[in-house]
């Protein structure tokens, strides 16, 4: 069973369509794999071509785009920066060090919070994959053609395959997603229960800690649903863009959840004792029923069920603030779940 984990995708990678994007990729690589080889010129370099071409791979065509304008532009910025280290230094390991490092250092002045590995890649690959002139001279701008022309050809390839597999259509894609986001607050709100339940609330720190990662999916799914807005497919798709507006009101709610279960974290780590009164433990567990029950509909809907044969009972907590914040949001989506389809 163990070594089945170790091989079997889990859960969480199928509701981000896992099994689509390795199809996806498989049918992007053959594609380039013919495309690159069949022109003599880009055939020259088939790692910029098929590395280009994955990281541009993405379920929505405006994300993939935007990838792809980022790898072109990073590669200009390592290819100026390296060439004109190179032109003045020669090619030797102090220019080829000093390269790769300013290249680096103009990355993060752009972006401080991470670095372009494409910039940096293209620094290197300017150094080490040297292309000659019609003399037979090392030359700058023969090394970056090629760089580019491989890279532009892939970022096409992908562009191609990604709106190939859109309008095939991955099946519930944003649902899944909205699916994940639930099932992750629904687990962080079962850990603060257990918390209460057992009066063990040293684990409070822990639990805040953990949900940095939650934050970062709701940022990070967030902008995927925004790039799906603006997809031309979605926006003149009247059912889909009704839809979707449902899914960008579901975002608003499950980010109002998770921050709301995090301040109740945070009372219980500074010691809240409001939080800690039976009643309150009783309708948090009450809370939690509920949230199972969205799941129970929301997988509904991801597998074509009848939504309506589940029933999302009513909110029991009338005093408490910050219970009956997060009742009314769960009441809301349950409005939006319900009449979704």
């Amino acid at each position: 069973m163990k070594l089945l984990n170790y091989i079997l995708i889990n859960k969480e990678a199928r509701l981000f369509d896992t099994k689509e994007f390795l199809l996806k990729a498989f049918v992007a690589v053959l594609i380039g794999s013919f495309v690159g080889e069949s022109i003599p010129y880009v055939s020259k370099d088939m790692i910029s071509v098929l590395f280009g071409m994955m990281l541009t791979l993405e379920p929505v065509n405006l994300t993939g785009i935007r990838s792809g304008f980022k790898q072109v532009e990073a590669s200009v910025i390592g290819a100026l920066i390296t060439g004109i280290i190179l032109s003045v230094l020669g090619y030797n390991p102090w220019s080829v060090a000093l390269s790769v490092t300013v290249t680096l250092y103009v990355s993060l002045v752009i972006n401080w919070r991470q670095f372009s590995v494409v910039a940096v890649f293209t620094s290197i690959y300017m150094a080490q994959y040297v292309q000659l002139d019609l003399l037979g001279n090392p030359s700058e701008f023969e090394t970056f053609k090629l760089r580019i022309t491989a890279l532009i050809t892939g970022v096409a390839i992908a562009m191609f395959v990604n709106l190939l597999f859109s309008l095939m259509g991955y099946k519930h894609m944003m649902e899944k997603r909205i699916f994940h986001l639930l099932e992750q607050i629904s687990k962080k709100t079962k850990a603060i229960y257990q918390m209460l339940s057992l009066h063990n609330y040293e684990d409070a720190h822990k639990i805040m800690k953990d949900y940095g990662d939650l934050f970062n999916n709701l940022n990070w799914i967030n902008g995927t649903i925004m790039d799906y807005q603006k997809d031309f497919f979605t926006f003149k798709n009247e059912q889909k863009s009704v839809k979707l507006e449902k899914i960008i009101k579901m975002t608003t709610l499950l980010r109002e959840m998770s921050h709301i279960t995090y301040d109740i974290c945070f009372r219980l780590s500074k010691g809240d004792h409001g939080y800690k009164e039976p009643e309150f433990v009783e309708c948090f567990e009450h809370i939690l029923h509920r949230m199972d029950q969205l799941l129970e509909k929301l997988d509904c809907i991801i597998h074509n069920k009848d939504v309506t044969s589940v029933i999302v009972v009513g909110s029991r907590d009338k005093s408490h603030e910050t219970l009956k914040l997060l009742n009314e949001n769960i009441e809301h989506m349950d409005h939006l779940l319900t009449h979704y389809l």
